[in-house]
Order: structure tokens, then sequence, then C-alpha cells
């Protein structure tokens, strides 16, 4: 068996469902897993969080923003003096690291104030933040949603439509289908649904640096700073960079999505691996031991 047989064989045991595995190396599929008949776009999850980095890095290249711009600026139509001090200084940054400094994590997906509160960014402006900005990851989805919110403001248009003819269509992902708020915002945190070809595809811009079929869409400069850990002390395990998590190797990075979606990139070995699964177990820990290690050993 190969490697991605091997893994799929030891979840079996631990009854984790997975649908979709690819694992490639110099631009080759060397091994994938199929349980579904054909490749269908599901539910990337947190993924989405990683593709809404993408796009504020595009923004921030075609100069409609800053990373260190304040939130405020994008909403001149509220009173700074009637926010929280902190929100006052908070920056897209801030956003990027997961360091909005909120007093919580505000609501998820599947909480059930996220189907009563209809202006998701009036509920986050008027937010309590105790913690300085930055100095402080708190897992929360508004902070991704807040940058799909500040490049349309910036843009014009919603993140899906700016990100579609600058990088889904450069890539092959046509149509792409992403989830909006009530007020027609697209999700940011959540609500894309992409293939494991799409996944792969999005794995493959990374590992090349923003490149695809020669040309080149992001910055690398961009895309190596969003890669990298941004938290020199209270950082989460192994670290986390704009939207994205540092692997257990400390060098290596991934999108992750609930429910076992993976976008695994290893630059060192000039590898990516994607996974789509639908189980409510975190096997983030089985997925780096039982594939990616052993696949990128055997070569």
């Amino acid at each position: 068996m190969n490697c991605t047989e091997e893994f799929i064989a030891k979840m079996k045991q631990k009854d984790i469902v997975i649908n979709f595995v690819q694992a490639w190396r110099n631009d080759t599929l060397e091994e994938s897993y199929a349980r579904l008949d054909k490749p269908t776009r599901l539910h990337a999850y947190s993924v989405s969080k990683s593709v809404t980095s993408i796009g504020v890095g595009l923004a921030v290249q075609e100069g409609l923003l800053r990373l260190d711009d304040p939130v405020l600026r994008f909403y001149p139509e509220y009173d700074p003096a009637e926010l929280a001090p902190n929100l006052r200084r908070m920056t897209v940054r801030d956003l990027l690291m997961m360091g909005c400094g909120s007093k919580d994590k505000m609501f998820f997906w599947n909480d059930a104030q996220r189907l009563q509160c209809r202006d998701w960014q009036d509920y986050f402006l008027h937010n309590e933040f105790p913690y300085e900005p930055g100095t402080r990851f708190e897992y929360n989805n508004f902070n991704s949603y807040m940058c799909s919110c500040i490049v349309e403001r910036a843009a014009g248009c919603t993140l899906k439509d700016y990100m579609t003819p600058r990088f889904f269509d450069k890539l092959g992902i046509g149509n792409p289908d992403w989830l909006t708020c009530p007020m027609g915002h697209s999700a940011g945190a959540n609500g894309l649904f992409l293939s494991i070809d799409e996944m792969s595809h999005i794995g493959q811009f990374l590992l090349h640096d923003g490149c695809w079929n020669g040309e080149q869409l992001l910055d690398p400069a961009y895309l190596h700073e969003a890669e990298k850990n941004q938290y020199p002390v209270n950082a989460p395990k192994h670290g986390y960079g704009y939207f994205f998590w540092t692997n257990p190797d400390d060098e290596s990075y991934r999108a992750d999505g609930m429910y076992g979606q993976y976008i695994v990139v290893v630059p060192k070995s000039k590898a990516v691996i994607t996974v789509q699964a639908l189980d409510s177990k975190k096997f983030f820990d089985d997925v780096w031991s039982e594939l990616v290690v052993p696949f990128l050993n055997k070569g």
C-alpha cells in the first residue's frame, strides 16, 4: 500500500470519515483517494479564512489598503468616541493575526446567535475589546469576516467578486460558491465551497509563492509574511500567521477547516497534501504523522 492507502486504513479503524485525499510532489499528483465517485465542491469551512488572507494580499498589492490601516478608516460613519478605545487602535494586520483583542469568540457558524443577528459589522464594531490589539491570539470568525468587509469597502465589490478575475478564474475555480452574511457580504471566515482539485490548485499556488502558470498573481513578500508565525509570545501551538497555521515541523504551514479540511504546504519538500473529510473528531495530528510525514519520507 502507498502512504495514502495506509492512512485511509488507519482512519477507518478510528471511524474517521475521509472523502478525498491528494498528495502532490514537484507538481505531480503521486497519490490520491476518493470515497465519492467524483470530486465535488464541499464546504471548506475555515480554509475560507486562508483564501480571505489571499484576498487581503491582493488588495494590498493594488494599493487599496495597507496592513497597518486602522479598521475604523473603512467605517467613517461611526463615531470613534462611541466605540471601545482599543477598537480605535485596531488594524487590518491585527485582524489577520486573530488578534482583535475581543473579550470572547463572539459567535461561530453553528451558534444560534448567527441565525438572529443581521448586521454583523455593526455587531463587531459595538463589541468590547478589553485587550490591546495584536498581542493576544483569540480564534474568532469575525477577524476574517471583517477582513472580507474591509476589502469590499476598499474595492467596491464583495470579496468573492473582487477575487474572481484576480484569483479564482486564474486557478480554474470557475463561478466560485461563497456564502454571504444576511447583508450580502462574503462570509470570509467560512462558507467557501471547493473541490479537492480546487484545494490542490490553491496549495500549488501557495507552494509557488503566488505564481500560477507562469503568472505572478500575488506578491511573494505578502505570502512569506502570511505563512509565518506572527506571535513572539502567547502564540497558539506551533504558531499562527495571517489566517494560516504553522505545522508541527515549525516550518511548513496549512489552511485548516472544521471537520477535517486541510491544505498542507511543505515548501522544503515541494509538496502539497490536501484532505477533505467529514468528522467531528480533531485528527490533524493523525494527518500529519500518518500521512504527511510518511509521504515526505518516502521521497
